[in-house]
């Protein structure tokens, strides 16, 4: 005969046979699986946190003024050289000191950089390069509109370390933009951007949401344009636009393109139309001061409203 087992006393007078056994085994791992956990929350408690890049170089010119509006100059090792050029740049002032690169590898690989900030235009060979070599590196995309303006500032104030900064700044901005619609309401005066050869910015461009933002219909929307686009002087004497925005007026060498805003039909359009001028480092790049264009804008939008001139 068989030996009988003997009976587990934890499922003596237990209905549910070993069910008291299961909740000892089960508290059991739970402590376990607590402890694990309290020892891992010390021990990556205890860890350094990640570093900020501190050898950042930018190769673009509108990542270039994002990039000083965010970190400290210490940790920039070198931006493009167009960040220098005041026509073109806010922050020539601010980059001066600054190792200027061209956005060649042979320049930027000595610099042993941690962060490389391209933009979706920059020197592709070496994009290339720098990605195949492993090296940390973001691209950032061009602006194409106002809400695309805090994308940027938020992407590479999380790839600087600088998420604080970039919501400073982005609130300053939205603060900034929303005084200058605060009582914009009425009828919107139409508005063109003008520049040589007649080129105009249309739907879902930068300039376009700019122009708008201000308090303006942007008659290159209206004219089907999308991006940037040409409109023959016969359009834009028809449309007879309220206000004509160009560029600086600075010096420069005669050029065909240039004969539009020779033309004496454009001349007597300019004569019935405010004229309003923006200076170009202000939206030629998304970034926190292009701002100040809305408000050269939205400036010009209320003498027009009071029915002066700007």
């Amino acid at each position: 005969m068989s030996e009988m087992a003997a009976p587990d006393i934890s499922e003596l007078g237990n209905p549910r046979g070993g069910s008291i056994r299961r909740r000892r085994r089960l508290a059991f791992g739970k402590g376990l699986l607590l402890a694990a956990v309290c020892i891992a929350g010390s021990i990556l408690g205890a860890m350094p946190s990640v570093a900020k890049p501190s050898r950042i170089v930018s190769m673009n010119l509108c990542t270039d003024q994002i990039t000083l509006a965010l970190a400290d100059r210490e940790r920039i090792a070198s931006l493009s050289y167009l960040v220098a050029k005041p026509d073109g740049s806010t922050a020539a002032e601010a980059a001066r000191g600054i190792l200027l690169n061209h956005g060649l590898s042979e320049e930027i690989l000595p610099l042993e950089p941690d962060l490389v900030i391209a933009g979706r235009y920059t020197s592709r060979p070496t994009v290339f390069l720098f990605q195949r070599l492993g090296y940390n590196l973001i691209e950032m995309d061009i602006s194409r509109s106002i809400p695309d303006i805090r994308a940027r500032i938020r992407s590479l104030g999380t790839a600087v370390g600088e998420e604080q900064r970039a919501e400073a700044l982005i609130e300053e901005f939205d603060e900034r933009l929303a005084s200058l619609t605060d009582g914009a309401g009425g009828r919107r005066p139409t508005a063109v951007y003008l520049q040589p050869n007649g080129y105009t910015a249309g739907r879902g461009s930068l300039v376009g949401d700019i122009i708008e933002h201000a308090g303006f219909e942007n008659l290159g929307a209206r004219f089907d344009i999308s991006g940037h686009g040409k409109v023959p002087l016969e359009t834009l004497l028809s449309a007879a636009p309220d206000v004509i925005i160009t560029d600086e007026e600075k010096p420069r060498a005669p050029a065909l393109a240039y004969e539009i805003l020779k033309h004496p039909a454009f001349a007597a359009l300019t004569a019935k139309a405010h004229r309003v001028t923006v200076p170009t480092r202000y939206w030629v790049c998304g970034m926190p001061e292009t701002i100040r264009a809305v408000e050269i804008l939205a400036e010009a939008r209320r003498h027009i409203g009071k029915g002066s001139a700007p």
